[in-house]
């Protein structure tokens, strides 16, 4: 994984949320996280039967933690990747399967799923504004600031996906 330009991201955020919030909490705190120990139990999701970790070279481990907390804000993530031999169809149903124990899954190919939430829903959550490329397989749960979500798309004669938890604190 990319992790540079994500811990850029945090410290950013962290820094600014210092200067805004700092004399507001009288037991105010500072956390920064970062490790590349994760796995599908992290996230609340099943290993897909013969999955194996994927990475694109050396300094990519294929999983990683990264989380930093000013205070009630912050922002976790929790990333893996990996690689089967099955369809990206079959991998996907899988998941689709697996989150729908969160709640309503959003499948991303659809229309409705895109739809930017009414002003009256803050916390509802949804996809990018652009669908999946053909072939390819987005799933979400949960709400805006604590979700999960499956990305799987074909590589070869089987699949690449990628999973992720995220929380952002306010």
């Amino acid at each position: 994984m990319k992790t540079r330009p994500l811990l850029l991201a945090l410290g950013a955020l962290l820094a600014v949320s210092l200067l805004a919030r700092a004399g507001d909490d009288k037991d105010f705190s500072v956390r920064i996280e970062g490790h590349t120990h994760t796995t599908p139990v992290d996230l609340g999701l099943p290993a897909y039967p013969g999955a194996s970790p994927y990475s694109e070279g050396q300094s990519d481990s294929g999983a990683v933690t990264l989380g930093a907390w000013a205070g009630r804000f912050g922002l976790r993530v929790q990333a893996l990747k990996f690689r089967s031999r099955d369809a990206a169809p079959q991998v996907a149903a899988f998941y689709a399967r697996a989150l729908a124990q969160y709640g309503t899954v959003l499948d991303c190919r659809e229309p409705a799923a895109r739809e930017k939430p009414p002003k009256d829903q803050p916390d509802r959550l949804s996809c990018d504004s652009s669908a999946p490329k053909a072939g390819q397989f987005e799933y979400r749960v949960g709400t805006r600031k604590s979700f999960r979500v499956i990305s799987v798309r074909p590589d070869g004669e089987g699949s690449r996906f990628d999973m992720a938890r995220i929380e952002l604190g306010s």
